[in-house]
């Protein structure tokens, strides 16, 4: 990690009350321990709070936490990015599994990390793949922590849709495939936990 994300917490407000609260003082420490949680999706994800809370947490939760942080620590240069991408055993382990059964290599999948300049930092904590996710995207967009949620499904949905619709497939099919898959995720993130 670099110094760009080498920044003091300072309390604007409640969010960064709350994590200074869990004694973070520093970003890049507090971008390294959210890292360090394992994968899954937290019983309350429209709290912003939840991956403290829950001790877990999707590439969106984490994301937009952290990118709520930096925006009130007054760092707009942390942005907060949704990509879409190629998602395969490749670059996702834990997916090929359930993708093969199906008969399919990939899916799209929307990922959410943070980016300064020209430089992505993903701290969701999955398990690197012998590809990068990055090396697969479709398209990247830029969101705001506030929009994430809404902006994120329905850019997901939308690929989505296209894909489906090229493999012949009914959008909810689809869906339930990409579901499976984050499924396959947790589980594995989860039996790495309690080994």
């Amino acid at each position: 990690m670099t110094h760009e994300l080498n920044f003091n917490i300072t309390v604007n407000g409640a969010i960064t009350e709350a994590v200074r609260g869990h004694g973070f003082n520093e970003f890049q420490a507090f971008a390294e321990y959210i890292h360090n949680l394992p994968y899954g999706r937290p019983d309350c994800a429209q709290d912003i709070l939840a991956v403290l809370k829950e001790g877990r947490g999707t590439c969106s939760v984490k994301h937009r936490l952290l990118a709520a942080v930096a925006d009130e620590c007054g760092h707009p240069e942390v942005e907060l990015v949704v990509g879409l991408y190629a998602m395969s055993e490749q670059n996702t382990p834990g997916v090929g599994t359930t993708l093969k059964a199906a008969g399919f290599a990939w899916i799209p999948e929307a990922h959410c990390y943070l980016q300064v300049r020209d430089r992505r930092y993903d701290f969701t904590g999955l398990t690197s793949g012998t590809d990068s996710p990055f090396d697969a995207l479709l398209s990247e967009h830029p969101a705001h922590w506030l929009d994430l949620p809404d902006q994120k499904s329905r850019l997901h949905q939308q690929a989505m849709a296209l894909w489906a619709t090229g493999n012949a497939l009914a959008f909810d099919d689809a869906w339930r495939l990409r579901e499976a898959c984050i499924q396959s995720l947790a589980d594995r993130s989860k039996s790495k936990t309690h080994a």
